[in-house]
């Protein structure tokens, strides 16, 4: 399976500015082939399905910013898909050790926020998967650190684990910015799911002044707060520079 040829055969056209325009909102470094989203999934679903996906995920992900997506995308799907005779389950080492594997290739929040949210049975399989991507939490990777925290939004904001989600969140080094963004975001949820039981971390400086002000700026912003909700968040706005 020629990868580089099948997503230069799904690209947009060299003329189209939809290239470049991506380029400058998900921020990688990588170079870009110009695969819109919805043809991206249409191929990961395609290779999932395809008896040789094995073969596929047994290899490692080229050097653009789609192949390092694409493989994430496939590796959910084939982890998400129900067992069959020709597609048996994926054991979760085999699972666990490929994404160790792809999270060092990610350098956009995109590839973050697209491949991890895409783990469906992460749902079905909490403890394995905090006990083994905890580490990630204190890693010097910007998007290892992104990673562990999406992976908390994602799976993690249920009424059994909120309390715990918020005390892992609040102990994430702060300071890089696509970290600072994935607390403010995964705070703002976590108000939206347990308003009660996510507030009084807003009530002492927990958070660094941007994550803390974005947190309240994102909830506020959001159709699933109510009018009273968002004036009290308000009154928990730090105004000065302390963080």
């Amino acid at each position: 399976m020629n990868i580089i040829a099948e997503l230069k055969s799904i690209a947009v056209p060299p003329e189209d500015e939809y290239r470049e325009f991506n380029r400058r909102i998900v921020a990688t470094g990588r170079e870009m082939i110009g695969v819109r989203m919805p043809a991206l999934r249409a191929l990961a679903k395609r290779i999932a399905a395809n008896p040789e996906a094995q073969k596929y995920l047994a290899t490692t992900p080229g050097k653009t910013y789609e192949e390092v997506l694409l493989y994430g995308l496939v590796l959910a799907r084939r982890a998400n898909m129900r067992p069959t005779a020709k597609t048996p389950a994926m054991p979760l080492e085999e699972l666990f050790t490929r994404l160790e594997s792809l999270i060092p290739l990610f350098d956009s929040w995109a590839h973050v926020d697209v491949i991890i949210s895409d783990f469906k049975l992460f749902r079905r399989h909490q403890t394995e998967v905090f006990a083994r991507f905890a580490p990630l939490k204190t890693h010097a990777g910007e998007f290892h650190k992104r990673t562990f925290v999406v992976m908390m939004m994602a799976f993690f904001l249920d009424a059994e684990h909120i309390d715990t989600t918020l005390e892992e969140l609040a102990g994430v080094p702060q300071g890089q910015y696509y970290v600072d963004m994935a607390l403010a975001w995964a705070l703002a949820e976590a108000l939206v799911k347990h308003y009660d039981r996510t507030e009084p971390l807003l009530r002492r400086p927990v958070f660094s002044r941007f994550v803390h002000n974005k947190a309240i700026q994102k909830a506020r912003e959001s159709f699933r707060i109510t009018p009273e909700q968002k004036e009290k968040l308000k009154e928990f706005k730090i105004m000065n520079h302390e963080s």
